[in-house]
């Protein structure tokens, strides 16, 4: 137990441990990427699966924020050939992101279809959005979404995105936003189904 001040203090020590360990692994994952060292450990992926594990991982934030957090899953949606891992840290990356910007009372949307031979995920928010200008620039590396989107919480190496797209590519697959001040933000995913050859 303790006090209240006390278990504040635990908390900012925790956050503050716990941002700083995902700026390093956000710079030794671009370390390996610019040495060509960016290792796929393929595997048939179950897609649904994953994504409602990562919903799960992200729900007491989202709860804590007073979002809802929602997944919506078409049916039959196949494997993919695909680095689990790695298809885990694109998700809980855009879900994250999306519920730092998104105020109490918002909704964060994940959906996942099956399309034309690849898998789309879109991860939707009800923010402020972005200015159009931002746009071109939002997977470049070090850019600080935060000076660019309402409430944010300014922390961030801005690594997060530049990542996941290069671990989208990596898989042969593509990333886009879009995004409108006032009218919240969408990221969509698109990755093959069939193994990269």
């Amino acid at each position: 137990r303790g006090s209240e001040p006390s278990r504040a203090y635990a908390r900012d020590i925790y956050q503050s441990g716990s941002h700083l360990h995902d700026v390093i692994n956000d710079i030794l994952d671009l370390s390996k990427i610019e040495a060509g060292k960016l290792e796929l450990r393929e595997e048939m992926v179950d897609v649904a699966a994953t994504v409602r594990r990562c919903i799960r991982l992200l729900r007491p934030r989202a709860d804590s924020g007073e979002i809802t957090l929602e997944a919506r899953l078409a049916d039959g949606l196949p494997a993919l050939h695909a680095d689990h891992r790695k298809m885990k840290q694109i998700l809980i990356n855009l879900l994250s992101n999306a519920v730092k910007f998104t105020p109490r009372g918002g909704t964060v949307s994940l959906r996942a279809i099956h399309d034309r031979g690849e898998v789309q995920v879109s991860v939707s928010d009800t923010g402020q959005g972005m200015p159009v200008e931002v746009i071109p620039h939002i997977f470049d590396r070090f850019y600080q979404a935060d000076s660019a989107r309402a409430g944010g919480d300014g922390h961030g190496a801005g690594l997060g995105l530049a990542i996941v797209q290069e671990i989208v590519v990596a898989h042969g697959g593509r990333i886009s936003v879009r995004s409108a001040q006032g009218r919240g933000t969408a990221f969509i995913v698109h990755l093959p189904i069939l193994a990269r050859q």
